[in-house]
């Protein structure tokens, strides 16, 4: 019986399980990628987490699924002061080890994308991502983000520090 398809959608308030799961397993899979650590999210009450997936027009997140199982994130969030609020922020992408390589990222960033080009108060999309991440900058690069700065010793993991290069995509 062939794999199912992966199918990228906006999560719900009942996704919020899967997400956390997920989420979890992103930043101990890399944590060099996410602000967050382990502890900050286990600190969040379910209703942050429903917050930042499902909270109307300003706070999306779409998901990955093969199946029912949950294998890939990416979210957005508008800026909700009036004088930001022509900006998104591209957050949290990631996609399970078993799922890289196969355009799902792609599709995730590309579902993002979207959902702030049907937003019409929104003019341009922004990220930050691990100057070392390579692969995650090269999909962005080809999605037509410019990097317009990079910021040193942005995250401190540990005793490690890593720089962030940010990035923008303009749509309007």
């Amino acid at each position: 019986m062939p794999a199912p398809e992966i199918v990228i959608r906006l999560l719900t308030p009942a996704d919020t399980p899967a997400f956390c799961a997920l989420r979890l397993r992103a930043i101990l899979d890399s944590p060099s990628s996410f602000s967050s650590s382990r502890e900050d999210e286990l600190a969040r009450t379910p209703e942050e987490h429903v917050q930042r997936i499902a909270d109307g027009p300003l706070h999306r997140a779409f998901g990955a699924f093969d199946g029912e199982r949950l294998v890939g994130l990416a979210g957005l969030r508008r800026e909700s002061m009036r004088q930001l609020s022509h900006k998104a922020l591209l957050w949290g992408v990631f996609v399970d080890v078993a799922q890289r390589g196969k355009g799902v990222a792609r599709r995730l960033v590309n579902a993002c994308i979207a959902q702030a080009e049907a937003d019409p108060a929104v003019m341009q999309v922004h990220l930050s991502v691990n100057a070392e991440n390579n692969a995650a900058l090269g999909l962005y690069e080809s999605l037509g983000f410019i990097a317009y700065g990079t910021e040193p010793r942005s995250m401190r993991v540990g005793e490690l520090f890593y720089d962030e290069h940010h990035l923008a995509l303009l749509i309007r």
